[in-house]
């Protein structure tokens, strides 16, 4: 499965839950199928924003940083090692995308990425503020004048 499609259906997932669906009319039973796609197109768009908020070169570097500090002695054919990402495991593109900002990454005493919210309702979390939301309000990513 894509990525892209992956990741849209885990956070769709996480925001409606599980549905039932008709699978010979193709319609959601458990809510109104406009609305299960209309919440599909939301996570696409945060997906779509958070790929382009991703320093890429940086995140490149501390993940070949990472790699080779944690996996050293990692081979072409062991199982996380992929070629095509040059000398960088998939392993270590997440923990480079988790790192906190907190100055470069100390990878040899910090293997691991810190994981703070691993069981935060999310969704419930957004719905309950979203009465604080103005169309006013400035917003970086989307205001910000491009330097590209």
């Amino acid at each position: 499965m894509p990525n892209r499609r992956r990741v849209v259906e885990v956070l769709t997932q996480d925001a409606v839950g599980a549905q039932q669906w008709n699978g010979a009319r193709g319609e959601c039973v458990t809510m109104p199928t406009d609305a299960y796609y209309a919440v599909q197109d939301a996570m696409t768009a945060v997906l779509e924003r958070v790929a382009r908020a991703v320093d890429w070169p940086r995140l490149l570097t501390e993940a070949a940083s990472r790699h080779l500090v944690v996996h050293p002695d990692l081979e072409p054919d062991d199982r996380h090692w992929n070629p095509a990402a040059g000398a960088v495991c998939g392993e270590c593109l997440c923990e480079a995308l988790l790192a906190d900002d907190r100055g470069a990454p100390n990878w040899r005493d910090h293997p691991v990425s810190p994981r703070e919210q691993p069981h935060t309702d999310w969704p419930r979390v957004v719905a309950d503020n979203l009465h604080h939301r103005a169309a006013s309000h400035y917003h970086p990513y989307r205001d910000a004048p491009r330097t590209t």
